[in-house]
Parts: C-alpha cells; structure tokens; sequence
C-alpha cells in the first residue's frame, strides 16, 4: 500500500513553496526511497518510527487535524431540512446499551473512522448514531511496524497497533472538536492493566461529547492485546474497575479468538457492563511467497470486512441468547440487508467500519437503507426487527 511523505518540523514552519517541476523532480526519486516516506505518513510516523515501531524523539508531534467549519456548516445546512432526509419520520432509536439510547442503530467501528473530524468534511456526521474513536490507550503510541495493512478476497488484515497520542493529548485535542460535531462519542478504551483502562476513563470521563466507553479487551495485533477479552475471569476484572471509575456506559469488545465467547460476554455483565460490542476482528496471516515471509511486520492481524460476517453474526446469535444487556454487531457490515442480519440476529445497533475505507458515506447509506426497509414492512419501528432470528421468536 502506498505511504505518503512525512512532513518534517523544517517542513512544517518554512515558508518556502515547491514547484509542479521541483514536486515532479522529487516524484521521481528511487521508488525504494519514496516508498518508505510515503508508507510512513500513512501512519503518522517518522521513518524511524515506521522501520522500528518505536517513538523517535527527535520528531515533534505532528498538528492535530482542523475541523474546515464552513463545510461542516454546508454539510449540516443541507441535512438541515429534515422532510428531506430519507429517515425523515421513521423510528429508528435504539437503546445500544444500558442508558445509552441513540436516534438510530448506526454507529462507525473504532480504528476506521479516526477520531471523527477526519470525516465531517466528507458527510454530515450527525446524522450518525454515534461514532467511536481510534483506540486510546493511557501514552502515546507509535504503533507497529510496516507493513501495517494488507488487502485479502473479502477483506483486510490490519496490524496498526494501537497508533494514538495517549489519553490526556486526545482529551485536549480532540474534546473541543468533538463538542462541534453534534454527535455522541463513544470512546474506545485499550491498554494491557486494569489501572491503564481506568486511567483512560478518567482523563475523558468529562470530555465534550462523550457519551460511553467501549473498552478494547480484544486487540489481535498488538503484545498482550487479547489476554482480557479470552478469559472471563479477567475480562469481568477490567470490566469491574472500569465500572467503579465511571457511570457512563460501558460496552466491552468481544474477541472471536476467546475459546468461550459467550462465557466471557457472562462475565462481563455480571461485572456490570451495560453492552456488548460483537466482535472485533479475526486473527489471521498472509505469506509474502516472493519474500518468503508474512506481509504485515508484526506477523499477524486482525481480519476485518465481508469475510468475518458471517462469524461475527453467529456470535452475536449466541450471545444474544445468553445475555440481558443490548449488543452492537459488528464485522463486515456494507450495507442495509447486512445491518438487518445483525439486528434479527439480537443486536440492537450495528457499528460500519472497514466498509468506510472504500466509501466513507457507507454508514449514511445503512441509516437510509434501514429506514426505507421500516417504510417497505409497515414496521412501527427499527426495533421490531431486533431478534427476529432468535429462537424464542
């Protein structure tokens, strides 16, 4: 996957423009050369950073992204007037968690829809459900090293790491912005104790914007990232320190790679989680066979897209049955009739995530592909449809 050019602090404060010809002359450096600047913005880093996975100290923190207001203004005064809004008058509210009740069921995974400003340029963000962010995590991470993605038939495996500025720099920076946004934030807590999860709650617990947490127990692709979400007794731990550090809502990420899903999601409302996320991605692997090595730098990743849904809607199935709480399915989700698989099968909301990556409007098109199935069934509401599929239906 191509990366772009880092912009260096010299870059950053110069005053000096280059030319079409000198940007021309510099695109045609030696490809190895380019590759490697390129590859290392894609992810926020430096060239040390993106060879090594670790901080360079010699690079400032790049500049946090600025929301363009005026079309975010633009975007909103043209979804201004309702009337027109294809879910215009239908009843899509959902509760997607205990005390956690959203005007729809469509919500953006965390890890694919950045922090949030990123696409409030491109669609009206508040017609959203809610958003939730990248992970966040108690200090700055630089994240994996290269490659960090890679492309499969149905899908892609991802090894970011958990790249992020640490949960006080997201608070500081990101708050302000989230408050412009006129949309619930659920923010997505990762960390490998139980006091960095608490940590991360307390420095956004007051936060503009933020309405829940979804704490990350289930990380494929990074050192450690999996021990709570795969054993009930420590996922109902973290699930019950998170809980004494807040009252806001707090849904837990469940990973499919737990040899007992549906025990660790037992446990995790006996700790007192108030929803559950169903699920995160599944671990994999691609071999580079030129190379004769795997394609990502860490190894393995998490597998995310079409390929998942169908395990991410057995999951969702069989913890539906189990539980009381609400749950959020998530894996693969493109469309409507993919949203609807999830909501018969007993999720209450469903979370679009790697779908935005080909087309950020995806999750507006879930939110009026619901609402026209709602008109099209003579439905009351999007919640008739909520467990359709279960047995006791």
């Amino acid at each position: 996957m191509p990366w772009r050019r880092p912009r260096k602090n010299t870059e950053r404060f110069s005053t000096q423009r280059e030319s079409p010809e000198e940007r021309l002359d510099r695109a045609g450096d030696e490809e190895e050369d380019r590759d490697a600047v390129e590859l290392a913005e894609l992810d926020g880093a430096s060239l040390v950073e993106a060879a090594t996975g670790e901080p360079d100290e010699m690079v400032a923190a790049a500049p946090s992204i600025a929301i363009d207001v005026d079309r975010v203004t633009e975007l909103r005064h043209v979804s201004s007037r309702a009337e027109t809004l294809p879910e215009h008058g239908v009843d899509l509210e959902v509760d997607a968690a205990r005390g956690l009740r959203l005007k729809n069921p469509v919500l953006t995974a965390s890890g694919t829809f950045g922090q949030g400003v990123e696409y409030a340029e491109l669609i009206d963000v508040s017609r959203l459900g809610a958003f939730v962010n990248k992970g966040t995590t108690p200090n700055a991470r630089p994240g994996n090293r290269q490659y960090r993605i890679a492309e499969t038939p149905a899908g892609i495996l991802n090894s970011i790491g958990l790249e992020n500025p640490g949960a006080v720099e997201v608070a500081r920076t990101y708050g302000p912005k989230w408050a412009k946004l006129r949309v619930p934030v659920i923010v997505n807590v990762a960390g490998y104790s139980v006091d960095d999860y608490v940590f991360v709650i307390d420095a956004l617990a007051q936060t503009p914007g933020v309405v829940a947490f979804e704490l990350n127990v289930s990380c494929p692709n990074v050192q450690g990232g999996m021990l709570f979400g795969c054993d009930p007794d420590l996922a109902g731990e973290v699930t019950r320190a998170a809980r004494q550090a807040t009252d806001l809502p707090l849904i837990v990420k469940l990973t499919p790679n737990a040899p007992d899903v549906v025990a660790v999601a037992r446990a995790c409302e006996q700790a007192g989680a108030d929803g559950l996320t169903a699920i995160n991605t599944v671990l994999g692997m691609r071999i580079d066979v030129a190379k004769k090595r795997p394609v990502l730098g860490s190894g393995s990743g998490g597998l995310s897209g079409p390929a998942i849904r169908p395990i991410a809607v057995h999951i969702t199935y069989q913890v539906a049955q189990a539980v009381r709480i609400p749950i959020i399915g998530a894996g693969g989700v493109t469309d409507a009739r993919d949203a609807l698989e999830f909501l018969m099968a007993g999720a209450s909301a469903v979370q679009v995530g790697t779908a935005t990556f080909a087309d950020p409007t995806a999750p507006i098109k879930v939110i009026e592909g619901l609402a026209a199935y709602v008109k099209q069934q003579g439905l009351s509401s999007i919640r008739d449809v909520i467990g359709q599929a279960l047995p006791h239906a």
